[in-house]
């Protein structure tokens, strides 16, 4: 018998010390719920992450008898000892407690990155100026909440000031709420990505798109937007140039591959190592663009890769011959490469509070050639539900 054993699953973690169960975990990824149990069940505990309200509950059992626990609930978290409430604070006061030093006073309207990169392109692009005169913003303010947005907001729209927050969580449930003479907008609340998930996938085919979802909950028409061209910043073509040339890439000669995708489940290793032996079999180089995991297509030697940040992609893709991705969030940032790109679509996965979608209804509701302003041109679309690895391995061959 091991004196300390490990044990982890995808749903499940254990820890047995002489075999005796000390701490057993189970997550249930659709709910958003954790359940844990120490000392064979002695204390008990429950979390569960209502990320359509934004709420976080917890509650702490004793032989089976809540002791502690708490709810968030309209914008307040309440504490329970017993069932009894002995505290309740303000979500709006502790946000202000936490952030707002990191605001200048003389802006009025904030706006809070709050998405992965698709979603925060495209209102970068063709939604933040429209609603900063739709607000009627006079010194408007861009708070970044990852560091790529600040890239993103370098290349696409310079002239808006903005301050980068690590680590900045709201829990506020509400689009928009007031501090002093500061309005703050919230871009996204998990609530606006369930409601196009459920319009999608409860809808016939082409009846949502989500680009059109994002206009309508701003109340913008489609003929109000403009395009802000992306940028290229001298320091990452710079940058992007010594990384790249300490990997003898033939710049004049190759393809970009982004295989990586956060909602949609990835495609098969072995298709992405015979499209890499048959473009090399031709003639050109391959670069892989890996953020997610660098471990990913390990058993596929034959292609080059290194650290690269997102606008040092940029600059590297538009020298590419063709693009083939994985439709991703960075697939629409890659659109302004004006490279011609090959966009691969797979089913989404299981996420928190989101079950999965079907390629079709994927397509439908996130296809990007409804994104406007583009060359329709340069872009193609494969369905690898209705395709073969060969048939869609052969379409790209023969564009080149």
């Amino acid at each position: 018998m091991k004196f300390y054993e490990y044990t982890r699953d995808e749903n499940e973690r254990a820890i047995k010390i002489l075999g005796f169960p000390i701490i057993k975990q189970t997550s249930d990824y659709i709910t958003a719920e954790r359940h844990q149990s120490f000392f064979y069940g002695i204390i008990t505990t429950i979390k569960i992450n209502d990320l359509y309200s934004e709420s976080s509950n917890k509650e702490i059992k004793f032989l089976g008898k809540s002791i502690l626990s708490r709810k968030e609930k309209n914008n307040y978290r309440d504490y329970y000892i017993f069932n009894k409430k002995v505290c309740s604070i303000s979500l709006i006061n502790e946000f202000e407690r936490k952030y707002l030093k990191y605001i200048k006073k003389d802006h009025d309207d904030i706006y809070i990155l709050r998405a992965n990169i698709g979603e925060i392109y495209l209102t970068l692009t063709y939604i933040i100026n429209t609603l900063i005169e739709k607000n009627q913003s006079k010194k408007p303010l861009i708070v970044a909440t990852r560091r790529y947005h600040v890239e993103l907001i370098k290349m696409i729209c310079p002239n808006i000031p903005f301050v980068y927050i690590h680590n900045l969580r709201i829990k506020i449930n509400q689009d928009e709420f007031k501090i002093n003479n500061f309005k703050f907008h919230i871009l996204y609340c998990h609530s606006h990505f369930k409601q196009v998930e459920m319009d999608i996938k409860e809808n016939g085919l082409g009846t949502y798109h989500y680009f059109q979802s994002i206009l309508n909950r701003f109340d913008i028409a489609a003929e109000n937007i403009r395009m802000n061209k992306i940028m290229l910043l001298l320091e990452s073509e710079i940058s992007m140039q010594n990384k790249v040339k300490k990997l003898g890439l033939n710049q004049e000669n190759f393809l970009f591959i982004a295989p990586e995708a956060q909602s949609c489940k990835l495609y098969d290793e072995e298709f992405w190592g015979s499209l890499i032996k048959e473009l090399k079999d031709k003639g050109y180089d391959v670069f892989v663009n890996l953020i997610l995991n660098k471990n990913y297509l390990k058993n596929i030697v034959d292609f080059k890769t290194c650290d690269l940040s997102l606008s040092e992609a940029f600059a590297l893709a538009r020298k590419a011959k063709r693009i083939v991705s994985l439709r991703s969030g960075f697939t629409e940032f890659l659109l302004q490469t004006e490279t011609p790109i090959d966009v691969l679509y797979t089913k989404f996965c299981h996420r928190h509070l989101f079950d999965d979608m079907d390629i079709d209804h994927v397509i439908s509701g996130f296809g990007i050639t409804k994104i406007p302003y583009i060359d329709k041109s340069k872009i193609r679309e494969f369905n690898t539900f209705e395709m073969s690895k060969e048939q869609i391995i052969g379409s790209i061959l023969n564009g080149l």
